[in-house]
């Protein structure tokens, strides 16, 4: 298959980045560069879908590195992966051993190293720019399930399932593929959690970066990557609830101890962030300077500050958001200039073991080896926007019958998005909150 053919495959099918914002895989692969990094890291403690799809469905993800090679014109790919997984990169060395092209990088167990700055650095020893992205130091970035998903393109389906770990405090935790739009308690419940109701809740995403979801009938979507079941009182829960309280404390609590900047991943590379200036000066009540305020753009909200550095319980990451969404785009990336690399770099790095057991999670740090498909419920709610961009059209109406795979919404030419398709066989019964509702039954029942 020609490039061509291959990027219209992938934007036909709705292939987005599937370990992060979603942003659509064709426009990634449409942009020429001279190395491929495949991230399967898997970032965020307690998740573990990369390292499944690698161990059990290795060709098919093959499949998507060589389109992915073809499309981008990479003369060569390195496959990150965790140095502590013994039993994969075995597996990777023997049958990856005759592609001279391609290159398996063990990576270290620290947080974050998923992120797409901190890999990039670890496995081409390149620096992204602040504020920038891969490609200006030469490489396209894809997650292993992003590329499983090309291969799946190429045969001609749809992105109708995700790849989701539930874990936590379940007595069957495991990776399951799961319809896009199964309700987010659907999938929980297969991993039977060992609470008694009303006495858990849902981290949506990983315990770092993640959300409590409240309402578990909210839907997967195509970049859900974990569920993690989680006691209501446990801290992390009480830590990613609490955004109001967390930024009243910063006005008034802060030490200035400076452990949020010594340890910041982004402020390790080089990059002019200072998490404890932008919370002196937010204590300091009086109007913030816009160069200080503008760091807090280089943010990834990791959330190595509030999670693991501070001491006092405090989230610069929050003060960050916040001052985020107040600056919105108006300032240039150009203002950032590069520093170099903190002498600090590598004994500053967070262990992920350590992390596990700050959060009070090793006993929640359980294998969930792969599952299989979860079967579909009665009804599904697939969200029009899933990406970066603008949601999808809507292309169908209430009453419509559909297939697993038909196409609900799509984009206009010329603009950012992704297509979005059923996953079920029913029948369209509402279209509302930019979400085609779908029930099985009719004819397709």
């Amino acid at each position: 298959m020609d490039r061509e053919a291959i990027l219209a495959a992938v934007e036909a099918a709705g292939v987005v980045g599937a370990g992060g914002a979603g942003f659509p895989t064709h426009v990634k692969l449409k942009t020429a560069c001279e190395v491929l990094v495949v991230n399967g890291a898997e970032c965020e403690p307690l998740l573990q879908v990369d390292h499944e799809l690698l161990y059990h469905h290795l060709p098919v993800v093959l499949e998507g590195i060589n389109a992915a090679r073809r499309a981008t014109g990479a003369k060569r790919v390195y496959l990150g992966v965790k140095g502590k997984h013994q039993a994969l990169l075995q597996k990777l060395k023997k049958r990856l051993a005759s592609r001279s092209w391609l290159e398996i990088v063990p990576l270290p167990d620290v947080y974050p190293i998923g992120d797409e700055h901190v890999l990039v650095y670890q496995v081409l020893g390149r620096r992204v720019p602040p504020r920038g992205i891969p490609l200006q130091v030469g490489a396209v970035v894809l997650n292993v399930e992003t590329l499983y998903n090309i291969a799946k393109a190429l045969a001609g389906e749809c992105v109708t399932h995700t790849y989701v770990t539930v874990n936590g405090a379940v007595s069957q935790p495991g990776t399951w593929s799961v319809p896009v739009g199964t309700p987010i308690e659907e999938v929980v419940k297969a991993a039977q959690p060992l609470l008694e109701p009303g006495t858990w809740t849902v981290v949506s995403g990983g315990p770092m970066m993640g959300e409590v979801e409240n309402d578990l009938s909210q839907p997967v979507t195509k970049t859900t990557k974990g569920l993690i079941v989680l006691p209501r009182d446990h801290a992390v829960v009480a830590r990613l609830a609490s955004k109001q309280t967390l930024l009243r404390w910063a006005y008034s609590v802060c030490c200035q101890c400076t452990m949020c900047t010594d340890l910041c991943p982004r402020y390790l590379l080089g990059h002019p962030l200072h998490p404890h200036r932008l919370m002196r000066a937010l204590a300091s009540g009086g109007p913030m300077e816009a160069e200080t305020a503008a760091e807090a753009l280089l943010c990834s909200e990791c959330g190595v500050c509030d999670h693991y550095a501070c001491f006092m319980g405090l989230s610069p990451r929050r003060v960050n958001q916040m001052l985020k969404a107040k600056l919105a785009s108006g300032h240039s990336a150009a203002r950032f200039s590069l520093e170099e690399v903190r002498p600090s770099f590598a004994e500053s790095q967070v262990p992920a073991g350590r992390l596990v057991a700050h959060l009070k999670l090793a006993r929640w740090n359980q294998p969930a080896p792969l599952q299989g498909i979860l079967p579909a419920g009665a009804r599904v709610a697939v969200p029009l926007k899933q990406h970066v961009g603008a949601p999808a059209a809507c292309r169908v109406k209430v009453g419509d019958e559909v297939q697993e795979g038909t196409l609900l919404g799509c984009m206009s030419e010329g603009q950012l998005g992704a297509a979005v398709h059923s996953s079920i066989a029913g029948r369209v019964t509402a279209v509302a909150d930019g979400m085609v509702f779908i029930e099985r039954g009719g004819s397709n029942g």
